[in-house]
């Protein structure tokens, strides 16, 4: 068994029945959806899995990506914004939803110690 089969299976284990359905083409992803699966398989360690989510579904939403990229291209040095604080906030919410979610308690209560927020 290679290492992202491994990390599937951690994380599909793991996630809510939604992330599941969405992970296994049950359910359209969106672009928060990916954006929020690539966080959470990263702050959880499950890298080469995170990289299989990006390349199954990263090429989806390059329409997005073109449009933020025009938008910070435009506003860049124009405003005075720092999105570390809301990324943070926004951040730790998927976390903590990720966490609520986590379908066998046993699991949840190991993995709440392990991210310990």
């Amino acid at each position: 068994m290679h290492q992202k089969d491994i990390e599937r299976f951690a994380f599909l284990f793991l996630c809510g029945k939604r992330d599941r359905a969405i992970l296994t083409g049950k359910e359209k992803m969106t672009f928060s959806d990916l954006n929020r699966l690539i966080y959470l398989t990263d702050y959880l360690g499950l890298n080469s899995y995170g990289l299989e989510i990006w390349s199954e579904y990263g090429g989806r939403f390059k329409e997005q990506f073109k449009q933020l990229k025009e938008i910070y291209d435009e506003t860049d040095g124009i405003v005075s914004w720092d999105p570390v604080e809301e990324d943070d906030e926004r951040q730790e919410q998927w976390i903590r939803e990720f966490l609520r979610q986590v379908p066998d308690r046993d699991s949840r209560k190991r993995l709440e110690k392990f991210i310990a927020l």
